[in-house]
């Protein structure tokens, strides 16, 4: 009897042996996979930011042509653009934007805020109906001889009557059109403060101007984060950043670091 029950408690202990055996197998391959992802997501997210900040700068070059390194201004001025240009078509060329008691003078192009939107916003495809709506006319030769007939959409429709060969309007057909277009506005970007800043460690990106050839001058945005940073995750694991890499001049060091 002693002996059962010496077997029993054996058994039941390879039992919880061979459980914990497979949490901890379950754990070290598990967990690391984890941290992987982790650091591949704040990496990504990173550069994304970076490019966010050249793409800004370049833009604000275009405005004052040259760069800054005052990232709070960088944005503030080239949203304000936009947002000028979007409530006045007008708002072009040689013009003055005052943001916090200064006042900036920018050289506007005409679709600078398309450019933006497009740049910055990610677009929707949608599909909206609407009624259209058609004008079968008639118009003459162009020898007079005789009359012919053709469909125009309504807003041909005023160009055709002020031709002097224009007779009549002879039939109407108003149908429901569906038809797929691209939106910017419903989600429409905006450069927040935030992306100034480096979503691990919490500090600001480094943005500096290149002056050695005055004639062009080079913008780099790079990450604060150091090649050798590492965080402890649940004690016995190690994250890792790996290098989050910089943009020179539009360039980016990505394809060198991965």
């Amino acid at each position: 009897m002693a002996e059962q029950n010496k077997m029993k408690r054996n058994i039941g202990i390879l039992d919880w042996g061979i459980v914990f055996s497979v949490i901890v197998l379950f754990v070290a391959i598990f967990i690391p996979s984890v941290i992987w992802e982790e650091e591949e997501s704040v990496k990504n997210e990173s550069r994304r930011r970076m490019a966010i900040i050249n793409d800004a700068e370049s833009f604000y070059y275009e405005l004052t042509k040259e760069y800054t390194t005052n990232g709070e201004e960088l944005f503030s001025l080239v949203e304000a653009a936009m947002d000028s240009l979007t409530a006045d078509s007008l708002f072009v060329q040689e013009q003055n934007i005052k943001i916090n008691n200064k006042i900036y003078k920018v050289n506007m192009n005409r679709g600078f805020d398309i450019r933006i939107d497009t740049t910055f916003t990610k677009s929707q495809e949608l599909q909206r109906t609407f009624k259209d709506t058609s004008y079968q006319i008639s118009m003459l030769a162009e020898d007079g001889s005789e009359s012919t007939q053709k469909w125009v959409k309504k807003d041909e429709l005023q160009f055709y009557m002020d031709d002097s060969l224009f007779q009549s309007v002879d039939s109407t057909e108003i149908k429901d059109v569906s038809e797929k277009y691209t939106d910017y506005a419903r989600n429409k970007f905006h450069l927040m403060d935030d992306l100034l800043y480096c979503p691990l460690t919490g500090e600001p990106y480094i943005l500096e101007i290149d002056n050695t050839d005055d004639s062009y001058p080079l913008f780099t945005v790079k990450s604060p984060v150091p090649r050798d940073y590492t965080e402890r995750r649940f004690g016995i694991f190690k994250f890792e950043s790996g290098k989050h890499g910089f943009i020179k001049d539009g360039n980016t060091s990505w394809a060198e670091l991965d």
